[in-house]
């Protein structure tokens, strides 16, 4: 019997040329609206966190959204190419060491990445058990996605994949991940602050009507950590002032010895 052909679903093909394009995008009025929110959404969930070790990824410069972090060593990765942290490489091979960090953090690394399911499998590798990871992403069911599909796709904000948080979480549990939450926000256009003033209402609007749609979220996971269970004693185990049986014959030649 000869099997029907499979139909191949791929991943768009990113480039550094988009990620340049993202990070330029980021610099301007209708960027740093994202960034805030985005701070936003962060700041109270990083006040909580506890360990030793946080590294933040980035898709394009360093934006320091670590900062409020209690965590006392930090690190930050970006590409080559990029400005304002401490180490470049390729999101697919991290130079971190297996199981050595408490919270590691992706900004918009998926939504620009060739290969979000490798970048995610390395992030699985360098986090400790019980370590916690932050994906930023952009929302595809939010305004910004219906803008995405209608007019601005090739624009550098719309130009990278949008993931569901849902389809997140089942990659995240199959590389053994308990997802802990999911914060939205930022619900006007990614206009610049003239244009975004005069639509003031969406976002009262959006945190009212669609308060999980947001056009960035935060899903926050924690990696589980393995369960030492003892195996049985073989040990047969005697309850204290408990009667033991002994065998007659036996019993009496203990006393003939004594």
């Amino acid at each position: 019997m000869q099997l029907p052909p499979l139909n191949r679903i791929s991943f768009r093909a990113s480039s550094a040329d988009l990620g340049r394009g993202f990070n330029q995008w980021l610099d301007g009025e209708p960027g740093q609206a994202l960034l805030a929110a985005e701070r936003e959404m962060l700041t109270d969930w990083l006040r909580r966190q506890v360990g030793q070790r946080a590294v933040a990824i980035y898709a394009g410069d360093g934006r320091d959204l670590l900062a409020e972090s209690p965590l006392r060593w930090q690190t930050s990765i970006a590409p080559e190419g990029f400005r304002g942290v401490r180490l470049q490489s390729r999101m697919d091979l991290l130079p971190l060491a297996k199981s050595s960090v408490d919270l590691l953090m992706l900004h918009h690394v998926m939504d620009f990445s060739r290969d979000p399911h490798q970048v995610l499998r390395e992030a699985s590798r360098c986090i400790s058990h019980g370590g916690m990871i932050a994906i930023i992403g952009f929302h595809p069911v939010s305004l910004m996605g219906l803008g995405r599909w209608l007019l601005w796709r090739k624009r550098p904000a719309w130009s990278g994949r949008f993931y569901r948080p849902n389809r997140l979480t089942d990659w995240l549990q199959v590389l053994g991940f308990e997802v802990d939450g999911m914060a939205s926000g930022f619900y006007t256009m990614p206009l610049s602050d003239r244009a975004r003033g005069r639509l003031r209402l969406l976002e009262w609007l959006g945190s009212l009507l669609w308060p999980r749609h947001g056009n960035a979220y935060l899903l926050v996971a924690r990696k589980r950590a393995g369960v030492v269970r003892p195996l049985p004693s073989r040990q047969r185990q005697v309850p204290p002032n408990a009667v033991v049986p002994v065998p007659v014959a036996r019993w009496g030649q203990q006393n003939r010895e004594s």
